[in-house]
């Protein structure tokens, strides 16, 4: 978890040059770095895994799906993590934040990714209640995330973590698998969190 008790209100500039790391019994996550390359590789290439994300068929393509999410951090637009298991100690996906907008108490979390390995056993919700953790730590009022409608796995697992659907945004985007039909609409607010974060701790047996 992060240090609760040295967290301060801060700009948006701020938080895109923090090193933020967030960390439980479970996961440790800290900023993607080009480094991650090659753990990145090792798990990437999956058509199942990238259904509704970039395209990945090579370890150029990873490679530039590290460079694009880093840019998107130096732009200010994007904080990406790697997930990392601690019980193997290997890199187990990537998530992110973005639409960051601290003079509203905003933020999104998405762009979230898992190899096959760990999908199903729960680490998600174990990464996603570090990264509540952080937003609501920072007295953000609002966590938002966004799926494309037909991404079924991932809207059952919002429902499962506990987030409310607020709407549907129809032919929102057109992403690298084609023209989107349309993106739900989830979040958190601050009310809410506590009663989630507990039911979190209690299913996922999650410990500081």
């Amino acid at each position: 978890m992060p240090d609760l008790d040295s967290l301060k209100h801060f700009g948006n500039d701020a938080f895109f040059t923090s090193e933020i790391i967030l960390e439980n019994n479970q996961v440790f996550m800290r900023p993607l770095a080009i480094d991650d390359l090659q753990s990145l590789v090792d798990i990437s290439f999956s058509d199942r895994l990238w259904e509704y994300g970039h395209r990945v068929k090579s370890e150029e393509d990873v490679k530039g799906y590290i460079q694009t999410c880093l840019s998107w951090r130096a732009e200010k637009r994007n904080y990406p993590f790697v997930i990392i298991d601690k019980k193997s100690g290997t890199v187990a996906g990537i998530s992110q934040y973005g639409a960051v907008d601290f003079s509203q108490k905003r933020i999104e979390i998405g762009w979230t990714w898992l190899g096959e390995k760990w999908q199903g056993t729960g680490i998600n919700y174990v990464a996603k209640h570090l990264m509540l953790s952080y937003c609501f730590a920072k007295q953000v009022r609002r966590v938002q995330f966004m799926v494309d409608v037909e991404n079924h796995r991932s809207v059952s697992s919002l429902k499962k973590l506990g987030a409310t659907c607020e709407g549907l945004l129809r032919n929102y985007s057109i992403q690298s698998y084609g023209p989107s039909k349309g993106y739900y609409v989830y979040s958190i607010i601050e009310e809410e969190w506590q009663s989630i974060s507990e039911s979190l701790i209690q299913t996922y047996g999650i410990l500081d």
